[in-house]
């Protein structure tokens, strides 16, 4: 059964487990708020302003986290190379001032909830993972473009939520077939294993429809991972987690031309872009450009699909140089430390898998990291956060259970 409970178990009606539920539903919002800017102000005024009066005691804890220390010094040198764009303004240096302490509270609160009950966050997680899994079943029997089958429809699947371009709905809705692979090896044999198990069928079913070769190839990289690195032992999920993985390849390669006459076109527009990137970081190697980016034009005055970098460790490289590359790689090197030892002593690969399925996105289409609600918070925000708990030593089993009057606690590392 789901473990998700009240954080305060003595006293109902009290600030963390209204925040508790106000977290939990910002991030099935995601899945069922028609717009960005909704779930963004329901974070803001239910999430972000009334769980800073939760956080002091974590905040101390996190000063032990050596990737919590090298991302807030990441983020304040982004922050920083603000100053030397071309077209800086303070309007919008305030703004991402703001998306940093809302993108820092986020992390805070994920720790929070570590805090109080290790097994709080995976229970939150599960019943987003339920919600996420009727919103892809519903997309995908409603969707036009079924009727096109066997042959992929003209018309790509973008699905309910926030989102409104296909990329980002398959990585935000593949992101949880992963945590539906995850339940459903550990639950199988009961009814709530098997509803897992049809969840990632139509997950994937949903990653395949939106036509999003990076979408794909992120689920098959963090199933495959799962499938090899968690020492549970193999059920009959992980067979059909495994059959998705290699069809999901198998796509990939047939989309990209490796085993067909065609190419990806999508993939292919991506390799000006990027030469075009390190053309820029040339003249600016060290510092970067700076944080607040100059707008590039086309002949007809619209917008160029090179303001969007689809790969953030080149937009990491064309803002803030060098450094702020060397400093980005460092966060995620800790982080994929802390996952790989979690992987061989607790024997546990969900975290690593989900920033696993992450970085292959970030790799071929995602931009700047400070951003307003967007699938970065999903993708890469909410496993940095559950991998910097185990860091920290509030994943095993000696993490503090929930009390009254708690507020974080020194838990013994593991």
């Amino acid at each position: 059964m789901l473990n998700l409970s009240f954080v305060d178990s003595e006293r109902r009606w009290s600030l963390p487990n209204a925040v508790l539920v106000t977290y939990t539903l910002f991030l099935a919002g995601f899945f069922f708020v028609p717009n960005a800017v909704d779930n963004y102000k329901f974070y803001v005024t239910a999430v972000f302003l009334p769980g800073l009066f939760l956080l002091k005691g974590t905040l101390s804890t996190c000063l032990r986290s050596p990737i919590w220390l090298s991302l807030l010094a990441y983020l304040a040198y982004m922050l920083l190379s603000s100053l030397w764009s071309e077209n800086f303004t303070l309007p919008a240096l305030w703004r991402d001032v703001r998306y940093t302490a809302y993108i820092l509270s986020f992390i805070l609160l994920t720790i929070y909830w570590f805090e109080r009950s290790r097994l709080l966050p995976d229970a939150v997680m599960d019943a987003v993972t339920l919600v996420v899994i009727v919103a892809a079943a519903i997309s995908v029997t409603t969707f036009e473009g079924l009727l096109s089958l066997p042959n992929l429809p003209a018309e790509r699947m973008e699905g309910f939520g926030i989102t409104d371009n296909p990329n980002p709905s398959a990585f935000v809705y593949g992101f949880f077939a992963v945590i539906a692979l995850d339940n459903a090896r550990r639950h199988w044999g009961e009814w709530l294993g098997y509803l897992y198990a049809m969840g990632v069928l139509v997950i994937a079913a949903f990653v395949v429809l939106t036509q999003s070769n990076t979408g794909m190839l992120a689920l098959a990289t963090a199933c495959g991972l799962l499938f090899l690195l968690d020492r549970s032992p193999v059920q009959p999920a992980m067979v059909i987690a495994l059959f998705f993985s290699i069809a999901a390849a198998t796509a990939l390669a047939w989309s990209f031309g490796i085993i067909s006459a065609s190419t990806d076109h999508g993939f292919m527009n991506r390799l000006p872009i990027w030469e075009s990137i390190l053309q820029q970081w040339q003249s600016a190697p060290v510092f970067g450009y700076g944080y607040q980016q100059t707008i590039m034009l086309r002949p007809n005055g619209m917008p160029s699909i090179m303001n969007y970098a689809h790969n953030s460790f080149l937009s990491t490289l064309r803002d803030g140089g060098l450094v702020g590359l060397v400093m980005l790689l460092t966060v995620f090197g800790l982080v994929l430390r802390a996952g790989l030892k979690m992987v061989y002593i607790e024997h546990r690969a969900r975290y690593f898998c989900m920033f696993a399925f992450g970085i292959v996105c970030m790799l071929a289409d995602a931009d700047q990291l400070i951003t307003r609600p967007r699938e970065l918070w999903i993708i890469l925000w909410l496993p940095l956060a559950c991998l910097m708990a185990y860091e920290i030593g509030l994943t095993g089993a000696d993490a503090p259970k929930s009390s009254a009057g708690r507020r974080g606690g020194s838990p013994k590392n593991t």
